[in-house]
């Protein structure tokens, strides 16, 4: 076996092996593929000198990854959640500020932070917010798009869990064009869009809840969703939004049985404009 060229080799196992496995895919990536070499090396000629060499190598990266993990833990040991400053915690737009004024080697240096606050406590919203962005702004051009759909859903799950609404919404909000694609459950999108009614997203909340009642098969609940939305709308004179929800639901739904309901409050929302 001719002799590997390391300096090709190891930093491709590292690169192939964080997007395996995330983060410690860059130790355990060359680690891999230095005992693979090896292995064959060593049955093709157990006297080279390239079998020789691998195996000392391989010996030599996993006693350096376990010095790494054994840091690592002691690290999480001291802080817990390592990407969230200490005292008062740091609201969707620190947290989105921060990530943008991040250098690319900072930023992965963050990442793989998070990522270790979440081994420590996988409901960590703030952590967890900070490992989608992070994700996105990294992953966008390189991994597949499941990997920063995954980080968003986890960060908007971990968020209405833990009574972070604003984190769930502003997470959604940067992910709005691949909302479609969400890896979101019923219930989730349901809350999810109570959370943004709360806020005030009537499009944004109806969309979410309506897409949530779809999902588990209940179409009677998806209309009343948008009935429900447009009138939170009305009730706040946004009578444009109203109809807009009103027009979608007479439009995805022609034999609704709420249609004489939404096209009465149709005129009446109408008739509010028209004074206005």
């Amino acid at each position: 076996m001719d002799r590997p060229n390391w300096k090709v080799v190891l930093p491709a196992a590292a690169g192939a092996g964080f997007l395996l496995v995330g983060f410690w895919g860059l130790v355990l990536g060359p680690i891999a593929a230095v005992a693979y070499i090896s292995l064959r090396s060593g049955k093709e000629d157990p006297e080279n000198e390239a079998g020789d060499e691998a195996r000392r190598l391989a010996a030599y990266m996993a006693e350096a990854a376990k010095g790494e993990l054994a840091r690592a833990d002691s690290r999480k040991a001291a802080s817990p959640a390592p990407s969230v400053a200490a005292g008062r915690k740091p609201t969707f737009d620190e947290i989105k500020q921060r990530v943008a004024q991040l250098d690319a080697k900072r930023a992965f240096e963050a990442l793989a932070v998070a990522r270790l606050a979440l081994l420590d406590n996988g409901r960590d919203a703030h952590a967890a917010t900070e490992a989608a962005l992070l994700t996105k702004r990294l992953a966008a051009a390189k991994a597949p798009a499941a990997a920063r759909l995954r980080a968003a859903a986890h960060a908007i799950d971990a968020s209405l869990a833990g009574g972070q609404a604003p984190l769930a919404c502003g997470v959604f909000s940067e992910f709005i064009a691949e909302r479609t694609a969400l890896p979101l459950a019923p219930p989730q999108w349901e809350a999810l869009g109570r959370a943004l009614l709360g806020q005030g997203d009537l499009m944004e909340a109806a969309w979410a809840m309506h897409a949530g009642a779809l999902m588990a098969g209940d179409r009677a609940s998806a209309q009343k969703r948008l009935i429900e939305v447009a009138g939170k709308a009305a009730e706040a004179g946004q009578s444009a939004v109203a109809l807009k929800l009103y027009g979608t639901l007479l439009a995805k739904y022609p034999d609704s049985q709420y249609a004489d309901f939404v096209r009465a409050n149709v005129k009446a929302e109408q008739k509010k404009l028209g004074k206005a």
